[in-house]
C-alpha cells in the first residue's frame, strides 16, 4: 500500500490516539476525535513538502 516511511512513522500513534478518543470521549464530543485524522494528514503532507523543499534547496 504505502511504501513511504513517514506514513508508517506517523500512523500508529495517530491511530491509537484516534481510537482512544472515540472510545473514551463522551458521546457528544466523540465526533471531535476525527480531527486526529485531519491532523495526521496535515502533518504528513507538511513533512513531505518541507522535505522536498529542503532537497531542492541543496
Amino acid at each position: 500500500m504505502f511504501k513511504n516511511k513517514k506514513y508508517w512513522i506517523l500512523m500508529p500513534p495517530f491511530l491509537i490516539l484516534g481510537i482512544a478518543l472515540i472510545t473514551y470521549l463522551p458521546k457528544r464530543y466523540s465526533p471531535y476525535s476525527f480531527l486526529v485524522v485531519l491532523t495526521f494528514w496535515v502533518i504528513y503532507y507538511l513533512w513531505d513538502y518541507l522535505e522536498k523543499k529542503n532537497l531542492t534547496k541543496k
